[in-house]
């Protein structure tokens, strides 16, 4: 209830014509007050906003998606409302988060350090779940990221990420840290790291500083191991790919218009407008790149095919007609490449999505029926076990 005070100077305002709400900032009361002293009825609440879509909210919420993604999906079908009554809702779909640890924040400068780590995934590419392997490098300054998918974490691949991820951010930083993976350390000894001699070399060739911390100590990386969670919740979850190809280019498609020109939670700017600042503070790329690809020695099976992490790659020409010798082959992620006795390459291949355990169809030859002659005047019809090009076989062909 009002006092008369308060009755006589909202009657001088009325005369004023002050609106009510003005009015009820003046007298520090609620409008509905004021409203009922007039004997107005109070006003009927405003639709919510976010209430046509609580089912879509449900279902992506039971499909372990987060409110950022969810709220992409509901702005393209009209949603005009923000984060914070979404985020309200969600709180009411969950069980409430447990309480967090506290640690001390450090930043570095421009161009100071960047911190790399993999992280595995267990994916639908081509309508098979498949395993792979993230690799993820933050640049800790302006906190924009480069992630690419690979099928093992070996020493060549962790070289080749390295190489994309330095293309991507056009330049690199001083330090670069790590965990404590093999294919970096080769163990401690006095508590200091014993770094991979072919790792080494590819820092030095780089002009880069290796550093990885404690065992166990992961919130020295915690720039790093964010990303990956926005990875999982906003990228991968819920989506499938055609390919291999297709994942990479989705991921850098998401990198390149959701994840690199969002506003940091920390940083309060532009992810794009933050590098741009710290991209003259780079270490420039080398005229030439480091040997990254492994070079191994294969030898020719009897199909003029060389087998490779599973796959077979035929071999071209009179190299592939040596049954038994071996030639050089030179591996990445994304291809094969044959090479003769002079270092040349003779035939490139694309590696397959999945181990391929035959030839291509283009190479394949239907089984045959042919004559085996047996001795002289006799013969018998016989039937191939294995697939071979007819014009390889000795044999007199029906």
């Amino acid at each position: 209830m009002l006092t008369p005070e308060e009755r006589h100077e909202l009657g001088r305002l009325l005369q004023e014509h002050i609106p009510i709400r003005a009015i009820a900032r003046r007298l520090g009361r609620d409008v509905k007050t004021i409203r009922r002293a007039l004997g107005r009825p109070a006003r009927p609440p405003a639709p919510a906003k976010l209430a046509p879509y609580h089912a879509l909210v449900r279902e992506r919420c039971a499909q372990g998606l987060r409110a950022p993604r969810i709220l992409r999906e509901l702005r393209e079908r009209g949603y005009p409302g923000g984060a914070t009554i979404l985020k309200a809702f969600l709180q009411t779909l969950g069980p409430p988060r447990p309480a967090r640890r506290a640690f001390h924040r450090f930043e570095t400068g421009p161009g100071e350090e960047a911190q790399s780590d993999w992280s595995p995934y267990r994916v639908l590419i081509a309508h098979r779940p498949t395993v792979v392997h993230a690799f993820a490098m933050i640049r800790c300054c302006s906190r924009r990221s480069c992630v690419r998918f690979f099928r093992d974490e070996r020493l060549p691949t962790l070289l080749w990420a390295h190489q994309e991820a330095f293309t991507y951010h056009a330049g690199l930083c001083r330090r670069i840290a790590y965990d404590n993976q093999t294919a970096i350390t080769l163990g401690r000894v006095g508590g200091k790291p014993r770094w991979h001699p072919a790792f080494l070399a590819f820092a030095r060739h780089y002009g880069f500083e290796p550093s990885v911390g404690r065992p166990g100590h992961t919130e020295r990386r915690g720039k790093v191991e964010r990303p990956f969670h926005s990875l999982e919740e906003d990228f991968l979850r819920a989506r499938s790919f055609a390919s291999w190809e297709d994942l990479n280019a989705q991921g850098r498609q998401w990198l390149d218009t959701v994840a690199n020109v969002r506003v940091h939670g920390t940083t309060r700017r532009r992810v794009d407008e933050a590098y741009a600042e710290e991209r003259p503070c780079l270490i420039a790329l080398p005229p030439v790149a480091y040997p990254a690809a492994r070079q191994e020695t294969r030898t020719v099976q009897k199909d003029g095919a060389v087998p490779i992490d599973g796959s077979y790659y035929p071999v071209p020409g009179p190299l592939g007609e040596r049954a038994g010798h071996a030639v050089s082959v030179r591996i990445d992620p994304v291809r094969v490449q044959i090479l003769d006795a002079a270092g040349a390459v003779v035939a490139t291949h694309p590696v397959p999505d999945r181990p391929r355990p035959g030839l291509p169809s283009e190479r394949v030859m239907t089984y045959s029926v042919r004559w085996r002659v047996l001795a002289p005047g006799q013969t018998r019809r016989v039937r191939l076990l294995v697939a071979v090009p007819r014009t390889r076989l000795p044999h007199q062909e029906v």
